[in-house]
């Protein structure tokens, strides 16, 4: 088993064809396998090694296109097992069928959006903790189609939203980012959202404000008002199907 990590590529979804199921003149698709402590999922989709190696940044070990991609809590590893086997080793029943879907791998339906607990401790001006409010318990009917996009979640902000897949099922979501300068001294806003798939039924994340201002020269008191203006605030939020 060759194992490797990568912190911003959590996925679920990924999935493959069995070699002898595509035609030579066919890409040949990774098979894949999401495991926790009692059993594994498979899945097959439109996956191939290449696009594997280009999303994490690393190479695929020789004869990755006839093992199977595991992820687990530990991160990702190729592993030269059957599917079967796979599920036994992570403590299920050995039966671990390959699931056919061409889409993104979420199941359509109505979903929930709740939001939790903005952490406000890197923010001197605010302080401790407070409710967030607003989307918490919005509820929608999402059809994904065949490819998983945030903006499917967060109808009412398409558009204005710069998306960026980082990795396999993560994605980042640039509200604001601007920063300025001016005479030594320098400010800056920036309100990025953080998503990642867990599961074909949830999806997690946090969106996180930060303001920063830094004014060369100040001595004393100043400085203490200065370092009191900074500020980060991280709010998470997780949707789930409900039905």
């Amino acid at each position: 088993m060759k194992m490797f990590t990568k912190n911003r590529a959590m996925a679920l979804g990924l999935a493959a064809g069995l070699a002898a199921q595509i035609a030579p003149a066919q890409a040949q698709y990774v098979q894949t396998a999401v495991c926790g402590s009692s059993g594994c999922t498979c899945k097959v989709t439109r996956v191939t090694v290449d696009d594997v190696e280009m999303t994490l940044g690393v190479p695929a070990i020789e004869g990755a296109s006839d093992m199977i991609l595991v992820r687990d809590n530990a991160g990702f590893s190729w592993q030269d097992l059957t599917p079967a086997q796979v599920d036994r080793k992570y403590g299920g029943t050995g039966s671990c069928p390959l699931e056919v879907t061409d889409n993104s791998g979420l199941e359509d339906g109505r979903w929930q959006i709740s939001v939790g607990t903005t952490d406000t401790s890197a923010c001197p001006m605010v302080g401790g903790q407070v409710a967030a409010g607003g989307v918490s318990g919005q509820t929608r009917n999402i059809v994904w189609g065949n490819e998983f996009h945030p903006d499917k979640l967060f109808m009412e902000s398409a558009g204005m939203v710069r998306w960026s897949k980082t990795g396999l099922t993560t994605w980042r979501g640039v509200v604001v980012d601007e920063s300025m300068s001016a005479n030594g001294g320098s400010s800056g806003a920036s309100v990025i959202h953080i998503m990642r798939v867990d599961s074909a039924t949830q999806v997690s994340g946090s969106t996180v404000f930060e303001y920063s201002l830094d004014i060369p020269g100040l001595e004393g008191a100043a400085i203490g008002i200065i370092a009191g203006m900074q500020c980060k605030t991280v709010t998470p939020f997780t949707a789930r199907k409900v039905d």
